[in-house]
């Protein structure tokens, strides 16, 4: 659904007469592994659920210990106060619940999240847009909840359709790209145009099908090698058909 939004974003855009529609990516740095209980624990306590959920919550959380063990010898326990514990069903919701609160500058603009996959789309308006405002925005947010973002991997793209109109001023500092990877799927400035993501598909899937012939070298039955054609092969197919 999230890649959906994000595209429909744009194509609405475009066919309103939007010019243009400026899409930014952002990347936190160990995003799961960064978040601040403390901060976390403060947006917890703000929501509208029953006390004993929320101390639930906080709880799972709270007096977290871990210690390693390298080459036979273990450190001491310490306390950590950072992270959101992967692998879990409640680590990818409290995360989310840490950047709920981010939030695009100007109202026109649409942000897509899906856990650590942020993008904001900027429509464009006579080669203007708040674009440049929302990169400060977001760094903003991550100095005041102290989380990483790593600005050698925020990407921008211009979405601009089969047009002839220049393109707008590239955001000093950001990377400029003519495609961008959202959620598994890459999404290139013409909307229509889907090369490269087939291109990656098919390699994967030519390289995918030599595991198939080992396994039949092997003594796979036919039904065997239809199981692994369909979760090792088709899935690279089937995944995104909604867009």
């Amino acid at each position: 659904m999230a890649l959906v939004k994000c595209q429909h974003t744009w194509l609405k855009g475009l066919d309103n007469g939007v010019k243009y529609v400026r899409v930014l990516s952002f990347d936190f740095s160990k995003a799961f592994d960064s978040v601040p209980h403390d901060i976390l624990f403060g947006k917890v306590k703000k929501l509208p659920f029953n006390p004993y959920i929320i101390n639930w919550m906080i709880d799972f959380l709270k007096d977290r210990k871990q210690r390693v063990t390298v080459d036979g010898i273990t450190t001491e326990f310490l306390k950590i106060n950072r992270a959101v514990p992967q692998g879990t069903v409640l680590g990818p919701i409290l995360f989310s619940i840490m950047v709920n609160d981010i939030k695009p500058v100007n109202p026109i603009n649409e942000l897509c999240k899906f856990a650590d996959d942020i993008t904001i789309e900027a429509p464009g308006y006579d080669e203007d847009d708040t674009g440049a405002e929302e990169v400060e925005n977001m760094k903003l947010w991550s100095d005041e909840n102290r989380m990483v973002l790593k600005m050698n991997k925020i990407y921008e793209m211009i979405v601009r359709g089969r047009t002839s109109i220049p393109l707008p001023s590239c955001i000093p500092s950001i990377k400029w790209k003519t495609w961008l990877k959202i959620l598994g799927i890459t999404l290139e400035e013409i909307p229509e145009n889907w090369d490269i993501h087939f291109e990656e598909m098919l390699k994967k899937a030519s390289g995918r099908m030599y595991i198939l012939r080992v396994c039949k070298y092997y003594g796979f039955t036919t039904k065997q090698l239809e199981l692994l054609f369909q979760s090792l092969i088709m899935s690279l197919f089937t995944f995104g058909t909604e867009l």
